[in-house]
């Protein structure tokens, strides 16, 4: 099993948030992920043959949730998105009801799709 950060998604999602949830917190997450658990959000339109899964996170610093993107039968979780429990910018509620969720969602894709294509990932054994 793997885990795959882009270089966008780690500036932008892992870096800010490394302080209340370091690398183990989320390589747990994603295995948890890969073996089922966790709450499908919705499959992506926008890379076919995956799945979207929102994965409750604790820390000694706080609670929150992460977004895996699953290639299916591949062993692969990409990292999409990390929030605390109480996030300010798309609010508590990770849904796809949710507009601002959604729109950051697309956002983030969108960027990992261009971060795949041009090998800016790193892989890490889970």
């Amino acid at each position: 099993m793997k885990l795959i950060i882009t270089a966008s998604i780690k500036k932008v999602e892992f870096e800010p948030a490394k302080s209340i949830f370091d690398l183990d917190i989320i390589k747990t997450a994603a295995k948890k992920s890969l073996e089922g658990l966790g709450d499908t959000v919705k499959s992506s339109n926008k890379i076919p043959s995956t799945c979207l899964k929102k994965v409750y996170l604790t820390s000694s610093s706080g609670a929150g949730r992460v977004i895996f993107l699953l290639k299916l039968n591949s062993g692969k979780s990409v990292l999409v998105m990390i929030r605390q429990k109480q996030d300010k910018k798309i609010g508590a509620n990770m849904t796809v009801q949710n507009p601002n969720f959604v729109k950051a969602l697309d956002k983030n894709l969108d960027i990992i799709l261009d971060d795949l294509q041009k090998g800016k990932y790193e892989e890490l054994d889970l």
